[in-house]
């Protein structure tokens, strides 16, 4: 398989990120507009301030630099070594999947018992892969 292949879950993830940052960003601007802004110097400062809906959104927005790190990090390593075979490509799929559904239910009705399921069941998924990726060269 080519390495494009594996890529292309990353690169989706990465453009999902993007469109968190376009949703979030116009609710903060208008923020800014109406308070000074250093009011938002530090995050926590916004907690309560923000209309809920838009503190989701934040919230979700560094949730994508957590979790997903560590999936970058596999996919492309799988993508350096070469090691790339369908059920990677499957499993990368079914990662991205998960956070994007992740985020839809955060944004939205925010059911955490939900959330938590799409949580760890990516967590899962990334771990399956980190494992197949070690065991693949000890």
């Amino acid at each position: 398989m080519q390495q494009i292949s594996i890529l292309l879950p990353v690169l989706t993830l990465a453009f999902w990120t993007f469109i968190i940052f376009a949703i979030m960003a116009p609710a903060r601007f208008y923020f800014l507009r109406i308070k000074h802004p250093q009011t938002a110097a530090h995050t926590k400062d916004l907690k309560g301030v923000l209309p809920p809906w838009t503190e989701r959104v934040a919230d979700n927005y560094n949730h994508l630099f957590e979790q997903p790190v560590a999936f970058y990090v596999i996919a492309i390593s799988i993508a350096i070594t070469n090691n790339i075979d369908p059920l990677m490509v499957q499993l990368a799929w079914a990662y991205v999947l998960l956070r994007v559904l992740h985020s839809i239910v955060q944004i939205t009705f925010n059911f955490v018992p939900l959330r938590f399921i799409l949580f760890v069941t990516s967590w899962l998924i990334l771990g399956y892969m980190i494992a197949c990726t070690i065991i693949e060269y000890i």
